[in-house]
């Protein structure tokens, strides 16, 4: 079956990368009292900093932060002044890798989030099919099916694993491979 990309990479990054609009940080990028608990238990402010990016884009934009990516400054400046931390902190989180592997495993027991796995691929078919019977634009279909994800705390995969290779055909055959 013939494949090609029917979100384009400038949609896909509207989804997976953090905003920077001030009221969208402030409502993404806000630390609840618990969460300000939770990173006050880390030692150093780097390691406060750190731990509290990595929950906070498992939240929003709903994916892990990669390793060596470097979130905006407006971001980093509003998640640093809730913790009394300067934002250049985060430059010296996780220079072992093996932290930052550790600190995402603890966030995903402690709060719920779950990996994109076959089974979660089973469950956002399921999800999908019946609405893309009414939506016609793909980059629409693909906004439904990542505020899904997100909202039942599946952190998102690649835009790859969701938007490479969606086959021709109806919207619904179309609705699995976005």
């Amino acid at each position: 079956m013939a494949r090609r990309r029917l979100v384009s990479p400038e949609i896909w990054a509207g989804h997976y990368d953090a905003p920077l609009d001030e009221r969208e940080i402030v409502r993404h990028y806000t630390l609840t009292g618990d969460d300000l608990e939770i990173v006050g238990r880390r030692r150093g402010d780097a390691t406060r900093l750190g731990f509290a990016m990595l929950l906070l884009y498992m939240r929003w934009p709903g994916r892990a932060l990669e390793a060596g990516e470097l979130p905006p400054g407006p971001v980093l400046a509003y998640v640093g002044r809730q913790l009394g931390v300067s934002p250049e902190a985060f430059a010296d989180y996780a220079h072992r890798d093996q932290t930052r592997r550790e600190h995402l495993v603890d966030i995903r027991r402690s709060h719920g989030f779950r990996a994109f796995d076959r089974q979660a691929f089973r469950e956002i078919v399921a999800f999908s099919i019946p609405i893309a019977q009414t939506i016609i634009r793909p980059g629409q279909m693909a906004g439904v099916i990542v505020d899904e994800l997100r909202r039942r705390q599946i952190l998102l995969p690649s835009p790859s694993i969701l938007g490479s290779g969606a086959p021709k055909g109806s919207p619904a055959s179309r609705a699995a491979y976005l």
